[in-house]
């Protein structure tokens, strides 16, 4: 058995994860989901350099100047460093957190989903409803950027439907405006393509913390476009009048454990009317 098989049936049993298991994922989420996910050597090398620059007047003074002994030039150091330190830590912080709708604004997706419900998918004319599921897409893309804290172009929303009357082929069919990935081509290598595999299984969602954990079978575009996500929450769409799964909605995100915690099923809760107005105008 390949490591894709193997870890396949390891994420369709959703065992609960060890105890090792959750401190390594807790510390992965931690990793790419805090300030850290803007950590990069070169970063760290401008880093250095400004606070070299920052640092380097006691230096002079007790080396130089000999003003001032070595220890108060440690200490001087010392201070200048916490100091330094705190402000970059701080200005990422605000960064980040002007970023963030705050409670009012995230009732605001809340109520979009009750006012979709209250409308009659039936309601939507037939030259209509592809324009209606893009833009549906694009309202779970926005929601979706809100959960994860991501920026514009970190999240992607694709419908994937299955082509003809059996699960053999499948197409993606829409997805978020402003997405410049494919729509229309065929997904190839079915048999590796986790949406596929999640259909298949059942019709619960269910999330990928990170692809790279499924080998190199799976580190591939089905619709050989690029492919820049390593986290996926993928949600299986049902046919409303004979209840069989016919695609899957997937949010992809550029960050892995994008989706971990809480937030996939946040994710699911509040877009429920949105997968559902999805599901009855395709």
């Amino acid at each position: 058995m390949s490591k894709f098989e193997n870890r396949v049936n390891l994420w369709l049993r959703e065992d609960e994860p060890s105890l090792f298991g959750k401190i390594w994922n807790g510390l992965v989420f931690f990793r790419h989901n805090t300030l850290l996910r803007d950590f990069s050597i070169g970063r760290l090398l401008s880093w250095l350099t400004r606070l070299a620059m920052s640092a380097s007047g006691p230096a002079i003074t007790h080396f130089v100047f000999k003003k001032i002994t070595l220890v108060e030039a440690v200490v001087a150091s010392t201070v200048i460093f916490c100091l330094f330190t705190i402000n970059s830590l701080l200005e990422q912080w605000l960064k980040r957190k002007s970023s963030v709708v705050d409670a009012a604004s995230a009732e605001t997706w809340v109520r979009i989903g009750d006012l979709i419900t209250s409308v009659k998918s039936s309601a939507t004319p037939a030259n209509t409803r592809d324009a209606s599921i893009t833009a549906t897409l694009g309202v779970i893309e926005g929601y979706a950027r809100t959960v994860t804290r991501s920026p514009r172009g970190e999240i992607s929303v694709s419908l994937a439907l299955y082509d003809g009357g059996g699960a053999t082929r499948m197409k993606i069919k829409h997805r978020n405006p402003g997405n410049e990935r494919p729509i229309g081509r065929p997904v190839r290598n079915l048999n590796r393509v986790l949406g596929h595999i999640a259909c298949q299984s059942g019709p619960g969602a269910r999330v990928v913390n990170d692809l790279k954990d499924f080998g190199q079978e799976a580190m591939f575009s089905p619709t050989q476009s690029s492919r820049n996500y390593r986290s996926l929450l993928l949600i299986p769409i049902t046919s409303s009048r004979t209840q069989k799964i016919k695609g899957f909605i997937s949010i992809d995100c550029a960050r892995p454990y994008a989706f971990y915690r809480n937030r996939a099923k946040q994710l699911v809760v509040t877009c429920e009317p949105l997968i559902d107005h999805v599901q009855e105008q395709c």
